[in-house]
């Protein structure tokens, strides 16, 4: 056996985040995200070296991507706000696709 392999989503969540217990999150993690994992035959794996070098990317990412996330969250909440009290949201769907379009191109660096 390799011991660079973690086999199976228990070892992924007690390697990630120190306890088996974790386990539910690493597949939603799997499945929502860009977790690098693999699969032999039904068995989720991960190769530690991967996921050090992934977590360190995602140390990289700017705090910005967080900002700009909870903007568009919050303006989408307020263009239902305003569109049920009648009021035009052409202004505001413009600025949400600008957060969008510069949360886009921040994702891809």
């Amino acid at each position: 056996m390799l011991t660079n392999i973690l086999e199976g989503a228990a070892a992924i969540a007690e390697y990630l985040f120190g306890s088996r217990e974790f386990r539910r999150k690493v597949y939603y993690l799997a499945e929502t995200s860009k977790l690098p994992v693999f699969r032999l035959g039904s068995v989720l794996c991960a190769r530690k070296s991967v996921l050090t070098g992934f977590i360190k990317g995602q140390e990289k990412q700017p705090i910005r991507l967080l900002h700009l996330r909870a903007q568009i969250v919050a303006l989408t909440g307020t263009i239902r706000q305003l569109e049920q009290a009648g009021f035009d949201t052409a202004e505001t769907r413009h600025l949400v696709a600008r957060r969008r379009a510069e949360l886009k191109g921040m994702s891809r660096r």
